[in-house]
């Protein structure tokens, strides 16, 4: 209960600091651009990332389990119940845990988990391959956001190495407070052992990654024209993008909320934005999860009524 309302306060006290230093009457301007038509195409991108997310994920539970067990469809209305409990819980992982869930009622907990975290992780992959490649083009990305790129890739190079290293594992988790991340570790350890040797499945995997991460910059070049700004940085794009997403997904309030906002300020303002502009931005797309999060939490009804489940499993 403490825990919680410290998230709710840190919350408060980010969007507090994002209103006060903002210019409200030039945010409000912003906002009033927004249209029916950018509300639409919103949400249309959206469907098409959820369903990339979806399908990525299907790659991977069709691999563990050794058979098709559950369709895009089936896993698509998963992931929208992945985003209501992301906004009732402090990150994304609990929604990543409870779509995990059910879909290992078909194909059983471990493999589940393991699909589950293997899509995060050829996501997360992408996501920095894309950010290495673009940072170099682009005049406007500081060696500070250059730094925080490539100290973030070095980190996941590392996490891959400990859990792909027995040895390494175990002198990690012998750390203070480490060994409850045991489970997750092994469960990337067996992923990516599983896949080893499956050139298919990694390639598939990665050009959805790639595929879904193009449509998340497109997404926000849409948010972008919805608040009036209008020269956006494509490329620039490419590298912040991963940052803002990173540093939103950290479990110190609820479902980012402050965080992530101030994130698309600060890296947005950096590349050319106005400051209305920025936090407009992320407010926009914050409407836009909560809108889908709704979805999610009236599919998860249906879910929790029904132990047939929301769709013809395969």
């Amino acid at each position: 209960m403490r825990s919680r309302l410290i998230r709710n306060l840190v919350a408060l006290v980010l969007l507090a600091a994002l209103f006060y230093i903002v210019n409200l009457e030039e945010l409000w301007q912003a906002l009033k651009n927004l249209t029916w038509s950018s509300v639409v195409l919103l949400l249309g991108i959206s469907v098409v990332l959820v369903y990339l997310s979806a399908w990525k994920w299907k790659l991977f539970l069709d691999h563990m389990h050794g058979g098709a067990r559950l369709s895009s469809i089936r896993l698509f209305l998963l992931y929208l119940i992945g985003y209501f409990v992301n906004l009732i819980l402090p990150s994304y992982i609990g929604g990543d845990a409870v779509r995990s869930f059910y879909a290992g009622k078909h194909v059983g907990q471990h493999q589940a988990a393991t699909a589950t975290i293997l899509e995060r992780y050829t996501g997360l992959v992408a996501m920095l391959l894309l950010a290495l490649a673009g940072m170099w083009f682009s005049s406007l990305v500081t060696w500070q956001i250059k730094t925080c790129v490539i100290t973030i890739s070095a980190l996941l190079v590392l996490i891959t190495w400990l859990s792909l290293s027995k040895r390494g594992l175990a002198r990690l988790l012998a750390l203070p407070k480490l060994d409850s991340l045991r489970p997750s570790f092994e469960k990337i350890r067996d992923g990516i052992n599983s896949a080893r040797g499956k050139s298919g499945l990694i390639i598939q995997a990665m050009l959805l990654s790639f595929a879904y991460h193009s449509f998340t910059v497109l997404n926000t070049i849409i948010a972008g024209y919805a608040v009036g700004w209008f020269d956006i940085p494509v490329t620039d794009l490419f590298v912040v993008l991963p940052l803002i997403l990173l540093i939103g997904s950290l479990p110190v309030a609820p479902s980012g909320l402050g965080i992530q906002e101030g994130a698309f300020f600060y890296f947005l303002y950096g590349i050319g934005a106005t400051p209305a502009q920025a936090l407009g931005v992320g407010l926009v797309l914050r409407a836009k999860s909560y809108l889908l999060a709704v979805f999610g939490g009236f599919i998860w009804l249906l879910e929790r009524r029904s132990s047939a489940g929301l769709s013809p499993s395969s």
